[in-house]
């Protein structure tokens, strides 16, 4: 399938976008449903950062790469699960939030494709 770009498109990922419901008591519930599954991109690990709190661990960015097209599934609210390759093999489960969202041009000045950076989303209460 022609996404009007010269990039190939070798993985797929399920959005899920955040709903959030107020219970009898008053308190606000977030839950996560899927927004969209199978959004052709490519993935790629782009960095690795340490942190030391709330606790020490090592958390990898990646990057995917999506056709322009699909631009409205992402935002700073939704949330990546399960890239998989080609054969439908999970390359990493997530849940993965995304952290930075660029825009990017092909050669001939047009809206090409985007760049999103994720992290493995870590919440702390759960």
């Amino acid at each position: 399938m022609a996404y009007q770009t010269y990039l190939r498109f070798r993985h797929k990922a399920d959005i899920y976008s955040r709903t959030v419901t107020e219970n009898n008591s008053g308190q606000k519930i977030a839950s996560w449903s899927l927004g969209a599954s199978e959004i052709p991109c490519s993935w790629q690990p782009v960095a690795s950062e340490r942190r030391v709190t709330p606790y020490l661990e090592n958390v990898e960015e990646y990057e995917i790469v999506v056709p322009h097209s699909y631009e409205s599934y992402f935002g700073y609210g939704y949330r990546v699960q399960n890239i998989k390759d080609r054969y439908g093999n999970v390359l990493a489960a997530g849940p993965f939030e995304v952290v930075e969202i660029l825009r990017r041009a092909g050669y001939s000045g047009k809206l090409s494709h985007i760049l999103v950076r994720i992290r493995l989303a870590v919440e702390i209460g759960s």
